[in-house]
């Protein structure tokens, strides 16, 4: 008898520590059967912006799931009930009582309780760490100033473009800019008239291309543009006219008139280079010929089409 009771007081201390471990974990903790919570700890009602379990009791899960996970949840459940094995960690979205919609990541594991299957599953937020993430993205990518791509992202997607065109045997334009008289508005203005100017500027670039073409700032007051697919190099001219006329236009910077102009250089893949180096370097050369021939112009590397 005083075995079966010490093991009783044991399994009860067991079951103590696990539910206080329940109520104190920082991760959501919920049981469901039948797709409904039959149980959901403090941190879980906090995290889906509840004030009480009540709130969720006898709910489907799939009311706070978004509807585009729907469908990887609604086959985890029939894997787990199928195998009997726990399913790993895997983000998806949830929608709080709030409506707002949230990253988690959740795992599970299949169990009977009261004769009945159910689903313990644990999940956490990780819309902080995405967006973290999200952020970290962006600096490695795209210049902070102008939110254009930088080089690196200007480099992985140019790589693209020219493997594309090797497939698919068309030409890709590549054209290299640089500001004419940025230094003086600098000079004259400040830099952070000087700022606002290359964010105006990237704007108007922006709008002088096609939605398969894309534009990067190199650094200081130069940048790229990829023409993806032309069908022959003069193309190229009508796009970086586009650009030249755009670019002429005054710009109102914080009550000031500023005009500045833009050389162009343009290089044409097969023709001046089969790599991104090649062609950049190409670009670059006849950009500076622009400038010699008088500025406010572009020079294609390869002479006229």
């Amino acid at each position: 008898m005083n075995e079966k009771k010490r093991i009783f007081e044991a399994v009860r201390e067991s079951e103590e520590r696990y539910r206080r471990l329940v109520e104190l974990s920082p991760d959501g903790i919920v049981i469901t059967s039948e797709f409904k919570f039959i149980f959901m700890n403090p941190s879980g009602i906090r995290i889906l912006a509840g004030e009480c379990a009540e709130e969720f009791l006898g709910r489907s899960v799939f009311e706070f799931i978004h509807r585009d996970h729907h469908g990887i949840i609604s086959e985890r459940f029939r894997k787990m009930a199928e195998d009997g094995e726990g399913s790993p960690w895997i983000e998806v979205k949830f929608v709080c009582l709030d409506g707002r919609e949230i990253d988690v990541e959740v795992a599970s594991t299949p169990f009977v309780l009261d004769g009945k299957r159910a689903v313990q599953s644990i999940f956490r937020d990780i819309t902080e760490r995405k967006l973290a993430e999200a952020h970290l993205e962006f600096l490695a990518n795209f210049d902070i100033l102008t939110g254009l791509p930088n080089r690196r992202l200007f480099f992985d997607r140019v790589g693209q473009s020219l493997l594309n065109a090797k497939r698919q045997e068309h030409l890709v334009g590549l054209l290299y800019l640089d500001l004419d008289r940025f230094k003086e508005v600098n000079d004259s203005f400040g830099h952070a008239v000087g700022d606002l100017l290359l964010k105006e500027v990237s704007v108007r670039l922006a709008d002088s291309l096609r939605l398969s073409d894309s534009a990067a700032r190199m650094g200081g007051d130069e940048f790229t543009v990829i023409l993806t697919k032309i069908v022959e190099p003069g193309d190229a001219a009508i796009v970086a006219q586009r650009i030249v006329d755009n670019i002429a236009r005054p710009f109102l910077l914080e009550g000031h008139t500023v005009s500045v102009g833009v050389s162009i250089g343009i290089g044409i893949y097969p023709i001046d280079g089969e790599d991104p180096d090649t062609l950049l370097q190409k670009a670059d050369t006849a950009m500076y010929r622009a400038k010699e021939a008088g500025r406010n112009l572009f020079r294609y590397f390869h002479g006229r089409y």
